[in-house]
């Protein structure tokens, strides 16, 4: 860990550094350039503090110049074990910002003339993604008390590296990297507190003193210079200074002002100051409640609204770099920031690969154990799997089992399901397929790869039971809290279970519960969803189905048995509410973070819910949103797919919505109920993107193990990733 960030960086000449290898495992990527000097970071987890030690800049470069000195120093000094303690004590950590709105507290001076070179150059920062040159700009005075010590001076510099590693580091497929000027210009002007312009007072002599036009002008050129200078993408410069400032931390493109004292935050806090001000650089407005922010408005590269603006959010929103003293953000930030959906793997897709719906089921699964879910296909010549990296992307796919596929075995969609589950408990997800002949597994190996594929069940096939993907759903679900998924197939007389053993095989084919099935209790596919899910918390998958008369639950029991069939909610069903699955998404899903799934309903007016209480029971159906249906905001099955997936980190099942302008979110709230939705991507959709159900498979998962479902689709060009 460098800092405070769960990655670990090394210091290279610039001239160095390798091209990048997408296979991998622990990739490294520059994040800061100073001069010819780079700083690569790692994900944590890849490279343990092995970081070898430089022992004289010499070492690196010959003759370095002033900004590679600092650079290194810099890094040091946030290797170090005070620097570690400081940010772990660090003042008000987790406090929302009590500022005033720091984009137009001071206004951005109109720009006096503009040449010709500055007009073509064009915006200094649209977005934040790819390369950005960074002027760091310390502005000393002709007092004591304006002026800078040498460790003050480098301490700048290592907040601002800790701040901008942050923000390179949240999100890799960005390609964020940071490329350094450092000014140190020291001025004979006195401070003036009554001063009309406090920034003009000391900044038109700061930037006289560097050679350009001494007023907010020069400013201008500045940037546009080391732009220029280090070829980046986007530029801006920061000042930082101990003159009488109307306020103690600013924005407004393309500078930043701060004062080294921080106000009440402290030193040791500019890293998060200076990365919060850098948001309001590439368009991310203020959502903290002292701000005056409002929900609504057109913020960023996307023109997104503040949706998380504490004043108007519901709870205050959720913890974020542009409401309070964090390094996280929202699901609003990042689309303000600019972060589009990244191309992760060039396979998979309609056109990259050939991929179809209706012969190459496609998964998100945690084949390795490492808690990061993997993208796994099933195409004509076997299985392929994509695994996740730490650095945030994907390996290239391997074909790791010949057999459960189109041309390799036979299988066909319409007769043969295919599932991603644990069998064993050792934390992978094995391959499962219902095939001819019976359940056919490939077990996950620790060295990633998949064992021989074994039949492990004669029955629930084809041809092995007679089971028919129009009759008999079949899942793999815990039904006995051991951890190890379980085979449970909805047969013609009931439901039927095959248990999973710890040495690796399957228990007897039992029937359960005699309901539930195509002839025992008159279930159809076509119109009576079932599913498994753990409705009391108590580890085990109880079995719930959407009859004509509502929902009914058998709950399974400590001994291995089911429970009596009992109707839970006279809602939910085909005579109970007129529900429809042509027209009715139905799921079960935690809603409130106690660990019993809830029953969700997407209706004809909103969003239904009926929460799972402690007694076994659920409550009321109340409608919780207004939208994501099919007559409240138009939505079809056959072209907005939607989920429930936990976004935010907090163990509560948020609605997610592929729409016809992108991907909506309703964050489940701590008191069973849901925020008002918000356009969070504008892409994944059917007009955003051209996304279509018959082509775009579409999935929430947890791509990088951080306890949030990021958002994958599988487009025409191959895999596309928005990480939450």
């Amino acid at each position: 860990m460098t800092g405070d960030l769960n990655i670990t960086e090394r210091v290279v000449r610039a001239d160095d550094v390798r091209a990048a290898d997408p296979s991998d495992e622990a990739q490294e990527r520059t994040i800061h350039r100073y001069g010819r000097i780079s700083i690569l970071a790692a994900p944590g987890e890849s490279a343990e503090e092995s970081v070898p030690e430089i022992g004289d800049m010499r070492d690196l470069v010959d003759d370095p110049t002033e900004v590679e000195t600092l650079g290194l120093a810099a890094q040091r000094l946030r290797q170090s074990a005070d620097y570690r303690r400081a940010k772990e004590n660090r003042p008000r950590d987790g406090r929302e910002w009590d500022m005033g709105d720091c984009t137009s507290v001071v206004p951005v001076p109109p720009q006096v003339a503009e040449s010709d070179s500055e007009q073509e150059a064009g915006p200094t920062s649209s977005y934040l993604e790819g390369s950005v040159a960074v002027g760091i700009v310390i502005v000393q005075g002709p007092t004591a008390a304006l002026s800078f010590t040498e460790a003050e001076v480098v301490k700048v510099i290592a907040e601002v590296q800790n701040g901008l590693g942050w923000l390179a580091t949240a999100n890799p497929l960005a390609g964020i990297s940071f490329s350094y000027d450092i000014q140190n210009v020291n001025l004979s002007v006195q401070a003036d507190p009554s001063a009309a312009d406090l920034e003009a007072l000391w900044r038109d002599p700061a930037m006289g003193a560097l050679g350009y036009s001494a007023d907010w002008n020069g400013v201008g050129a500045y940037v546009e210079d080391i732009r220029s200078r280090y070829g980046t993408r986007w530029t801006y410069c920061a000042f930082f200074t101990k003159y009488p400032l109307g306020h103690f931390a600013y924005a407004g493109a393309p500078r930043v002002v701060m004062d080294y004292n921080n106000d009440g935050w402290g030193p040791d806090n500019i890293d998060r100051v200076f990365a919060h001000e850098t948001g309001h650089i590439f368009g991310c407005p203020d959502e903290y409640a002292d701000s005056r922010c409002t929900c609504g408005g057109a913020f960023g590269r996307y023109g997104l609204a503040n949706g998380n603006c504490e004043n108007c959010a519901a709870e205050g929103g959720v913890p974020c770099l542009m409401k309070g003293n964090t390094f996280t953000v929202c699901g609003f930030t990042p689309g303000h920031l600019g972060w589009a959906p990244q191309l992760a793997v060039n396979n998979f897709g309609y056109n990259a690969g050939s991929w179809r719906t209706d012969r190459h089921p496609r998964f998100l699964a945690d084949t390795t154990g490492n808690r990061r879910a993997d993208i796994v296909g099933f195409g004509d010549a076997g299985v392929y799997v994509s695994r996740s990296q730490p650095n945030g992307r994907f390996e290239t796919p391997r074909l790791v089992v010949k057999d459960f596929a189109y041309q390799a075995g036979g299988w066909r969609v319409d007769r043969h399901p295919r599932f991603l589950a644990d069998t064993t408990g050792d934390g992978r997800a094995d391959i499962v397929g219902f095939g001819d002949a019976g359940v056919y597994v490939s077990r996950a190996q620790t060295d990633g790869s998949f064992g021989p594929v074994t039949r492990v069940v004669a029955d629930f096939g084809y041809v092995a039971g007679g089971w028919r993907v129009e009759r008999h759903p079949r899942f793999l679900a815990d039904t006995t809290g051991d951890g190890r998924a379980d085979i449970v197939g909805f047969g013609d007389a009931g439901v039927y279970v095959s248990r999973a053993q710890a040495d690796g095989s399957f228990g007897p084919v039992t029937r359960v519960v005699a309901d539930f099935g195509y002839v025992a209790g008159g279930w159809r596919v076509e119109r009576h969803p079932r599913f498994l899910a753990d409705t009391t918390g108590d580890g085990r998958a109880d079995i719930v189905g959407f009859g004509d008369a509502g929902v009914y639950v058998s709950r399974a029991q400590a001994d291995g048995t089911f429970g009596p069939v009992t109707r839970v909610v006279d809602d939910f069903g085909y005579n109970a509410g007129g529900w429809r699955v042509e027209r009715h998404l139905r799921f079960l899903a935690d809603t409130t973070g106690d660990g019993r799934a809830d029953i969700v309903g997407f209706g004809e007016a909103g969003v239904y819910v009926s929460l799972a209480r402690a007694d076994g029971t659920y409550g009321p159906v109340t409608r919780v949103v207004d939208n994501f249906a099919y007559s409240a905001g138009g939505w079809r099955i056959e072209r907005h797919p939607r989920f429930l997936a936990d976004t935010t980190g907090d163990g509560r099942a948020d609605i997610v919505g592929f729409g016809n302008a992108g991907v909506y979110v309703s964050r489940a709230l701590g008191n069973g109920g849901f925020d008002a939705p918000g356009l969070i991507v504008t892409n994944f959709g059917y007009d955003a993107g051209g996304w279509r159900v018959d082509q775009h498979p579409r999935f929430l998962a947890d791509t990088t193990g951080d306890g949030r479902a990021d958002i994958i689709g599988f487009g025409s060009a191959g895999v596309w990733l928005h990480r939450s």
